[in-house]
């Protein structure tokens, strides 16, 4: 029949009031969203509560039910009238690979048998006013199941863009203002949209715990129809797991003061302190290749800090592909001179002057012209200096490796007014120092 975004539930069950609703429904993705869809689902089918505890019955594969348990069940006439819900959860059968939602080696005759017993089942159909409901944690639409599912009921894809490219933040966010309307609206209350980026910045992307999260600020501002940032930062406590690229964003900003917090965060998480001086080293390596690019190459002066990202991609984007090309090329020749072989690790060495590794995902590339703004090729080519200089004192000396991290940030990453002044006497150490 069709496929559905989560964002789109709410309409379909209005339209399934009036004409019926399908026999089959698969919902897979993010696992809140699904409970959520499956919930409003099992409502929508069977409204009377009291109804529900003998109208519905749920399958869990993960507790060894499998498909023919489903099947056999939602086929099983009920003594009451009225609808009948089954509910499968967590099938492999849709998924690639191993891991949750997929088949393992294992489980590989198990899961086949499974499929072709659901997918037979689906295409014969069911009694009428009997319902099927399979949940899972992913989809391979290339799965013949996935697609009789599709053929023969409605499937309501919940999965959001995990990474932390622009388009994936965006999505994120669109997905938790729709949560937060959907929470707040029957309380008659509204969020600040810098309250809603306070929360974001303290959970992430976890749905279950920014909707927790909200029913806490709406029990706290009980009297407010208006949820304030400063409500946030009084009740809330920091539950997200920073992603390293913030600290090596914070470094590439200038930014000593958001560097720190964020050394502090991924230490307390459990990253270790050489992780952070390579990320720092990583990031330096791009904005210096761009740097390079931009005063050493003619497509470089297509460049102009005030181009928008659209200008970008259409004036400099092109040089940088041909700028790649040519030094992919050079690392190839300078490997076969040296005799090196493709693929033994060595000949990667480069690599680290391509800019664009990704070209179709450019606005990551675009950023990093905006950073090499901030610094000179002179400063970029000292701070890997320092950076070598961190490395050997963490190995070989007794200094704390979190003094060492936090001497590098204030003598090479503060702004270029504050780089000159001492680091010793704003982070209390005197005895190491990085300063080029």
């Amino acid at each position: 029949m069709s496929e559905i975004s989560h964002r789109q539930t709410g309409r379909h069950l209005e339209a399934c009031q009036k004409n019926g609703f399908s026999p089959v429904y698969l919902i897979f993705g993010e696992p809140y969203l699904c409970r959520r869809a499956r919930q409003s689902l099992v409502e929508a089918l069977i409204p009377d509560e009291q109804t529900r505890q003998v109208s519905l019955e749920v399958i869990d594969a993960g507790e060894g039910q499998g498909a023919s348990q489903a099947v056999e069940s939602v086929g099983t006439f009920s003594f009451f009238s009225g609808p009948r819900v089954v509910v499968y959860e967590a099938p492999a059968l849709f998924g690639t690979g191993t891991g949750q939602g997929g088949e393992t080696k294992g489980q590989g005759g198990q899961t086949a048998n499974d499929a072709a017993i659901l997918e037979a089942a689906v295409e014969r159909g069911f009694p009428k006013n009997h319902h099927l409901i399979i949940v899972t944690s992913r989809a391979d639409k290339r799965k013949r199941l996935y697609k009789a599912v599709a053929a023969a009921g409605t499937v309501i894809n919940c999965a959001v863009a995990t990474g932390s490219r622009k388009a994936d933040l965006d999505e994120q966010r669109q997905v938790l203002r729709q949560l937060a309307a959907e929470t707040l609206g029957p309380r008659k209350k509204n969020l600040e949209p810098a309250a809603f980026e306070h929360i974001f910045d303290l959970t992430g992307f976890d749905p279950r715990s920014f909707v927790n999260n909200l029913e806490k600020l709406a029990l706290y501002t009980a009297e407010h129809s208006r949820i304030m940032a400063a409500d946030a930062a009084e009740v809330l406590e920091k539950t997200r797991e920073d992603p390293i690229y913030l600290f090596t964003g914070a470094l590439a900003e200038r930014r000593p003061d958001l560097a720190l917090y964020y050394l502090d965060s991924l230490l307390a998480s459990g990253y270790h302190p050489m992780q952070l001086l390579a990320a720092a080293a990583n990031q330096v390596r791009r904005i210096l290749a761009v740097k390079s690019f931009v005063e050493d190459t003619p497509g470089g002066s297509e460049w102009k800090p005030s181009l928008s990202f659209d200008q970008f991609k259409a004036r400099v984007l092109p040089q940088v592909i041909e700028h790649d090309k040519a030094v992919a090329a050079y690392a190839v020749q300078a490997g076969q001179d040296l005799e090196i072989t493709p693929g033994s690790g060595k000949d990667k060495a480069g690599t680290d002057m391509v800019i664009a590794k990704n070209p179709k995902n450019a606005y990551p590339v675009y950023q990093v012209f905006i950073q090499a703004d901030r610094f000179t090729g002179h400063e970029l080519s000292q701070a890997l200096a320092a950076i070598a200089r961190a490395d050997l004192a963490m190995k070989s000396t007794g200094t704390s490796p979190r003094a060492v991290l936090e001497s590098l940030i204030f003598s090479v990453f503060a702004p270029v007014s504050e780089s000159s002044e001492k680091t010793s006497s704003t982070t209390g150490m005197h005895s190491y120092n990085v300063t080029p």
